[in-house]
């Protein structure tokens, strides 16, 4: 009776397993759609400014934001910081797209783990919906995670029952 209660666990814990880790490719798919928002929402911005620059500055976006910055009026000076920053944001931006939409599944899945942006996730996750993509890199990492997390189980049950016969082992003996 306790093998087929353990056998019911251990199938109910690798569905459920199963189905966190299909989730990944599909988490990482909406985090790629707001990670490109933001990037298009940041460069209409700076193409504002960029207008502006060519306009005043011989197209110089850098020159702009130098005279911005050395103005001696605070707001101007502010306005200069902003735009920096703002160009540095679409930089960034424009680098982590890149970064995370690698055409290799793999690669992508490394990227997105050792770079991903706490922000964006976070918003990711506030509006996550969730799917079951029916691709093989979506299977294959549901199943990966699955199998992972049972053997960790049964691997953890073995050592928990092994020190737990060397006791009784130990006590029969004394």
């Amino acid at each position: 009776m306790l093998a087929l209660i353990n056998n019911i666990i251990d199938r109910c814990f690798f569905t459920v397993t199963f189905i966190l880790g299909v989730q990944l490719p599909e988490f990482m798919q909406q985090y790629q759609q707001r990670l490109a928002g933001h990037l298009a929402e940041a460069k209409m911005q700076l193409a504002q400014f960029e207008v502006i620059a060519q306009q005043h500055f011989d197209g110089s976006l850098v020159t702009m934001i130098s005279r911005y910055k050395d103005n001696s009026e605070a707001s101007i000076t502010s306005t200069g910081e902003l735009i920096e920053r703002l160009s540095t944001r679409v930089e960034y931006l424009s680098i982590h797209l890149a970064q995370v939409t690698s055409s290799d599944y793999l690669q992508s899945v490394y990227q997105f783990i050792l770079h991903v942006d706490k922000k964006i996730a976070a918003g990711t996750m506030e509006h996550f919906a969730m799917a079951i993509p029916l691709e093989l890199s979506a299977i294959a990492t549901g199943a990966t995670l699955a199998i992972s997390a049972l053997l960790l189980k049964q691997l953890t049950v073995l050592t928990v029952k092994r020190a737990f016969n060397r006791e009784q082992i130990a006590d029969l003996k004394n």
